[in-house]
């Protein structure tokens, strides 16, 4: 599983804090966190989708909602689970008897598996109808080996991984809109007047 964050640290809130109030101001932090983190998961579907090369219906389970934050905690957090995706789903992958496998995944990541191809790869029907490309492992009477496409959990836990990089870019840019703004309404929700924290980076 890989486990991304959300989170803002609170010590460059201190000058609103004497202004608002302790709760009013986590409540704030709050809400800006727990949207950020819902519309980073949102933007970070697809670009999941893309790298292993299937529909998001495909993995759908493995990508459940954010848990937000809480009281206690000015963190949300997004668990994204593996989920066995056969290599015969993703777009445009095949096999022959000539040939072998010719499939794709990890497209926008990059590396090896962009041009996946495994000469001596087949189809396996199972006796309730499903489908899988196998390769032996070694000679004819050695067990199979199922070819899966990469998972989900793996788009977002390896280092530099498009899906990744995708989540962070729009995490922190959906947190440096949302937070002001949300400070700004629960100044005007405490009767605080005009006050605004923009330059809230500085």
């Amino acid at each position: 599983m890989a486990l991304v964050n959300v989170g803002i640290d609170a010590s460059q809130l201190a000058k609103w804090a004497s202004e608002l109030s302790e709760r009013g101001l986590r409540n704030a932090i709050r809400r800006a966190v727990d949207q950020s983190a819902r519309a980073a998961r949102k933007n970070t579907i697809p670009v999941i989708a893309g790298d292993i090369g299937v529909t998001k219906s495909k993995f759908a389970a493995a990508v459940p909602k954010v848990k937000t934050s809480t009281a206690g905690s000015l963190s949300a957090s997004w668990t994204v689970s593996k989920a066995k995706i056969g290599v015969l789903n993703t777009a445009g992958a095949s096999v022959s008897k000539t040939g072998g496998l010719r499939a794709s995944t990890f497209r926008l990541t990059g590396g090896g598996s962009t041009s996946l191809n495994v000469a001596k790869a087949f189809i396996v029907t199972t006796a309730a109808g499903g489908r899988f490309v196998a390769v032996r492992r070694g000679s004819k009477r050695k067990p199979i080996k199922a070819i899966f496409a990469q998972t989900p959990a793996t788009a977002m836990g390896q280092d530099g991984a498009a899906a990744r990089k995708a989540w962070q870019r729009e995490a922190d840019r959906e947190l440096a809109t949302r937070l002001p703004a949300e400070v700004s309404k629960q100044f005007a929700k405490e009767g605080l007047g005009p006050s605004s924290p923009s330059g809230w980076e500085d």
